[in-house]
């Protein structure tokens, strides 16, 4: 039993450890990209790298061998959804995750390791263990998607009251744009982080309807992508673009608050499951309890009394 515990506890270590290197991959890809061009820029012939670097270097050749000429589309847009926005990210995504079910699948087989050797039985279990941890890999991208998106949801109507102010302001687009990206660092900081990267697109010379194409698909949600889609249409086929955020930002307001009506609506069961699971028993233990102890009294003594009865016969 205690040999058992010993590996369960190693494994959730060893997942822990995973978990807290996951969370530093977006911090150490940003910081392994802008090391790579200030080394480009400033010494180009002296190699530099830590010890970080040179793991991202491994993994990402490692996912690019998996991987091959062919590019998973539907991976690569649920990993911009992420927001990890490197080139080098889905290659490293791919490498962690065969990484992982291999981990957990060898871990699983050498906690079953007995005195007869490897079995069947052991290799089909890490097999098991190995797979569920390779789709759960995928499974934890999609909800750290889903809560970048939520978060981008909730940023984008003050931004968007704040765009608007600045267009009333008289200012162009582009100028809006930038006006944005610094102001919101506080309160949007994921929306405000992709407009600086769009902003540097722009100033990297990427044409303006590649620029939001790319702005649209690093948001990462329906109504990101219809705000690009219609600062491109007012750019390059004209027309108010205050307006049309306006009636946007409307529209945008009005889905948040029928969202927030549908979750209220969802919480009236939730509420229901949570007294009958916590407050019924309790309740009839309440109620039924005196019975049950009234019950109790009263078979104990007609035991008593047969018994006597049986004694004087």
């Amino acid at each position: 039993m205690l040999e058992g515990m010993t590996w369960m506890v190693a494994l959730l270590a060893v997942m822990a450890g995973v978990a807290v290197f996951l969370s530093t991959v977006p911090v150490l890809l940003r910081r392994h990209e802008v090391a790579e061009r200030l080394s480009h820029l400033f010494a180009p012939d002296r190699p530099r790298g830590t010890f970080a670097d040179a793991v991202l270097q491994g993994l990402e050749r490692a996912g690019r061998s998996i991987e091959g000429a062919r590019t998973n589309r539907e991976l690569k847009a649920l990993v911009l959804r992420a927001g990890l926005f490197q080139p080098s990210a889905l290659y490293i995504f791919v490498a962690l995750r065969y990484a992982t079910a291999l981990v957990v699948g060898l871990g699983v087989v050498v906690a079953r390791l007995g005195a007869n050797g490897i079995s069947p039985v052991d290799i089909l279990l890490g097999l098991f263990f190995g797979y569920l941890f390779y789709r759960y890999a995928l499974i934890a991208l999609k909800v750290y998607a889903d809560r970048r998106a939520n978060v981008i949801r909730r940023e984008l109507p003050p931004v968007l009251d704040i765009m608007l102010m600045a267009l009333d302001a008289g200012v162009s687009i582009d100028q809006c744009m930038r006006y944005v990206a610094n102001v919101a660092a506080r309160t949007a900081p994921v929306t405000s982080e992709v407009l600086r990267r769009h902003i540097a697109d722009i100033d990297g010379g990427m044409p303006y309807d590649a620029a939001l194409d790319r702005l649209g698909q690093r948001l990462g949600l329906d109504e990101g992508q219809d705000l690009a889609a219609t600062i491109k249409q007012a750019l390059f086929q004209g027309g108010e673009l205050g307006t049309t955020l306006r009636r946007f930002s409307a529209d945008l307001t009005d889905k948040r608050m029928a969202t927030a009506r549908e979750q209220v609506g969802r919480k009236a069961p939730h509420l229901t499951l949570v007294m009958i699971l916590f407050f019924m028993p309790v309740l009839l233990v309440v109620l039924a309890g005196p019975a049950v102890v009234d019950l109790k009294a009263a078979l104990r003594s007609a035991g008593e009394q047969m018994a006597k009865s049986r004694a004087v016969e």
